[in-house]
């Protein structure tokens, strides 16, 4: 399958780039290719508002340079995949590494591994027909409208699928690709009662089309939009809080961007300085996995060429490791965690594949009846405010009261102002209702009473 998105002439003229670059002295040459291609049907309030087809590809090439305190980087790009040979774009970076800041820490991956992963790929999607993705997009709004009668209007309703594949070849002996596929379909729509109007959205993905339920997907829609109606005011005061495993995704989405070893060699990160110490409630177990079976985000290599695995980023509360490229685990005397990302310029960065929490046993209904009068909350709103250094924060929220562990009115307009610790530390009880969202799981979580800004 990779030949079909990367033909064998196109890595022959890459290998013979990099040999070029070898040839005019360079210490190390690298080439990574991505291409893609997506296709989407949108409707709006029953009507084809978009469909439309997309092809993307590009090549970004790395050479390394020699000096007498390091190697220095010189790196160049180009969208067109048929040129005769890359020698010419090879010679570009060398040229530019000339001008780099030389670096002491800078490494290149040993070829290591195997893929030896399920398929990340799946023909359906793309043997769809134009007319089917616009049928299923019309399902999709069809069946929030069935799921309520106060679904006043539907902003969007979308299908979208696609594959791409991706290669990275470097002197070393790295051959690293993949081939990927997903599906996905999302509804953003309106609901009303009296004169109150609320939106609302839902999404799910996966890697074929039959890999998740369109009318589970309107109906969730919905129903979130109905439980935001007619939102009462919230008195300012201290409550427990259970956090909606959707908020749970975006939290530990934060904490994990603050391991990024290159944030805590800034000093751009609150755990800085923590490795070993306990961040957080010792029920807290925290986990990137990019080796997980038919996981959306698993992949076989990263972004440097080394194997993916499973990196335990917080264990029983006590921060465990930080998220690393070969260059942050050289300059802190680490193990490598093969968390790069590479993109077709600059330098590779650090990702995430499969981030999840080790579920609880506790069930969500058992946790609001835990909580017996708090709060629900469903959504966080300024998160990307949140001091990295400080992890002070202050963001909004809106959810549902609780009263004696039952759902009652919702509520809006709240505020936490506090410190991101609060939400780690805080951790009472978690949920066995561990839900994927892409390539990131959140589940319910109950909270001991924290300050809540209400009216």
């Amino acid at each position: 399958m990779l030949r079909t998105f990367i033909p064998e002439a196109l890595e022959t003229r890459l290998q013979e780039g990099i040999q070029h670059a070898q040839k005019l002295g360079a210490a190390g040459a690298e080439a990574f290719v991505s291409v893609s291609r997506s296709r989407k049907a949108k409707v709006q309030n029953g009507e084809l508002e978009d469909l439309s087809v997309s092809k993307r590809g590009g090549i970004g090439v790395r050479v390394l340079r020699e000096g007498p305190k390091g190697l220095k980087v010189g790196s160049a790009t180009s969208t067109d995949l048929s040129r005769p040979d890359f020698k010419n774009l090879f010679a570009q970076a060398w040229e530019l590494s000339e001008l780099g800041d030389e670096d002491a820490w800078i490494r290149q991956a040993e070829p290591e591994g195997q893929d030896d992963l399920p398929s990340r790929f799946d023909p359906r999607g793309a043997a769809l027909s134009a007319a089917a993705r616009i049928a299923r997009a019309h399902s999709l709004e069809t069946a929030a409208r069935n799921a309520s009668p106060k679904v006043a209007a539907v902003r969007g309703a979308t299908w979208t699928d696609g594959e791409g594949a991706s290669l990275l070849l470097t002197q070393r002996g790295v051959r690293a690709f993949d081939v990927a596929s997903s599906c996905s379909a999302s509804i953003e729509l309106a609901v009303a009662e009296g004169a109150d109007r609320q939106a609302s959205w839902h999404w799910d993905m996966g890697r074929h089309p039959d890999s998740f339920d369109l009318e589970a997907i309107g109906a969730e829609a919905a129903r979130k939009g109905e439980q935001k109606l007619n939102p009462k005011a919230l008195q300012s005061g201290r409550y427990p809080v259970v956090l909606h495993p959707e908020v749970a995704v975006e939290l530990f989405g934060l904490i994990a961007g603050m391991l990024s070893a290159e944030s805590v060699l800034k000093q751009r990160s609150l755990f800085a300085g923590k490795k070993g110490e306990l961040i957080a409630s010792p029920l807290l177990t925290l986990i990137d996995d990019g080796r997980l079976p038919n996981a959306l985000g698993s992949e076989p290599w990263d972004g440097e060429g080394l194997s993916t695995r499973r990196n335990v980023l917080v264990e029983d509360g006590v921060l465990k490791t930080y998220l690393h490229t070969l260059k942050t685990a050289a300059e802190m005397g680490e193990a490598a965690t093969g968390s790069a990302s590479r993109g077709l310029g600059g330098n590779p960065g650090v990702t995430l594949f499969n981030l999840f929490p080790k579920a609880g046993a506790t069930s969500a209904a058992e946790l609001l009846r835990m909580a017996g009068n708090g709060v629900l909350i469903t959504e966080l709103m300024g998160l990307h405010t949140v001091d990295p250094v400080s992890g002070d924060l202050s963001v909004g929220a809106s959810g549902i009261r609780v009263r004696d562990g039952l759902l009652c009115e919702a509520v809006d307009k709240i505020t936490f102002a506090g410190n991101l610790r609060d939400f780690l530390t805080r951790i009472v009880a978690l949920g066995g209702d561990l839900r994927w969202y892409g390539s990131s799981a959140g589940l319910s979580i109950l909270l001991e009473e924290m300050a809540l800004g209400g009216s």
